[in-house]
């Protein structure tokens, strides 16, 4: 009989030990989630005097990697910033409280963000995946649609439990993109249409001598990009300001400031702060009845936003949530 596909749930949880499986995983509601092995095979095509090619395949090195989206629901999102960014800060003595994400810049220990441990059950087998280091989430919003989050995570290969976990799921909902709120340069905007900002951390394996799964999944430098669409209304700070170039036609890169908030329960946000944003590549479009402007940009580093050193983002979720993730 096939599985239902409905029946899946995931669950994530900050490692406390580099591959040894969290003790506090956050089940999170998803929507197309994937296990892919990404397996090797070395190729055996030594001559043996026959005109073919491939006589054998012999196992190389494997990674597995993690797929998802899910939505912006304050109270899960936090161990996806997490897991991009590393360093947490809670604060608050009565709910709301405020979790704090900024990037860990700890050179003695490469400046890993905390691991991660993936839990999969998709109708017919639980999966785990030890080790996972999180790759790029996109954050994907709109006036007119659900703000959503599609993210990867690269992990070391997936055993099977011996049990299905039990997954409890939060009554927090989704945050509706109407329901968010801008400021540009300490200017709020009324006037954002939809965007989308890119969180990468390239992460990559690394394979040594003595075993073929990774030595380490290794999350490189964090960039953050993205774009937006507005309408255009009398002064565009966007292209133009009303008595010159606007910001993506200047070096001027200013604060950015999104608020995704939940329209039932206001407490309950997601708030990106990028304090030096560089817009650029602008169109003026006149495919509607109306104008509107799209533009990218590149989050630039700076030191308000870091814990130490330089970051181009942190994010703090709001929630009744009073414990780290």
């Amino acid at each position: 009989m096939p599985f239902i596909s409905t029946n899946s749930f995931v669950g994530l949880g900050i490692e406390a030990t580099r591959g040894t499986a969290s003790s506090n995983i956050q089940w999170i509601p998803v929507v197309s989630p994937q296990v892919t092995p990404q397996q090797k095979f070395l190729r055996d095509e030594a001559f043996r005097g026959s005109p073919t090619t491939v006589y054998n395949h012999v196992l190389g090195v494997r990674h597995d990697e993690y797929d998802f989206k899910t939505y912006a629901y304050a109270d899960t999102f936090p161990v996806i910033a997490k897991a991009l960014l590393g360093t947490e800060t809670k604060t608050g003595s009565v709910a709301p409280y405020t979790h704090l994400m900024q990037l860990t810049n700890a050179p003695s220990t490469g400046s890993q963000p905390g691991s991660v441990t993936i839990q999969d059950f998709d109708g017919d087998n639980a999966f785990q995946i030890l080790g996972a280091q999180a790759s790029d989430s996109k954050i994907t919003f709109g006036a007119e649609a659900a703000v959503e989050i599609q993210s990867k995570l690269f992990g070391q290969p997936f055993t099977v439990l011996g049990s299905t976990p039990t997954a409890s799921f939060g009554t927090v909902q989704q945050v509706p993109g109407w329901d968010i709120s801008l400021t540009i340069g300490g200017t709020s905007s009324t006037v954002l249409v939809d965007g989308e900002i890119n969180i990468n951390r390239s992460t990559t394996p690394i394979f040594t001598a003595g075993t073929s799964s990774p030595y380490r999944l290794f999350a490189g430098p964090l960039e953050v990009s993205g774009r937006m669409k507005f309408v255009v209304e009398a002064t565009d700070p966007i292209l133009y300001n009303g008595s010159s170039n606007g910001l993506a036609l200047t070096d001027s890169p200013t604060a950015v400031v999104l608020t995704f908030q939940d329209s039932l329960v206001a407490t309950n946000q997601i708030i990106v702060t990028m304090t030096k944003v560089q817009f650029h590549d602008a169109k003026r479009m006149r495919d509607k009845h109306y104008v509107e402007v799209d533009a990218n940009f590149t989050a630039e580093a700076n030191t308000t936003d870091a814990v130490t050193g330089y970051s181009p983002i942190q994010i703090a979720c709001k929630n009744a949530i009073n414990t780290t993730y």
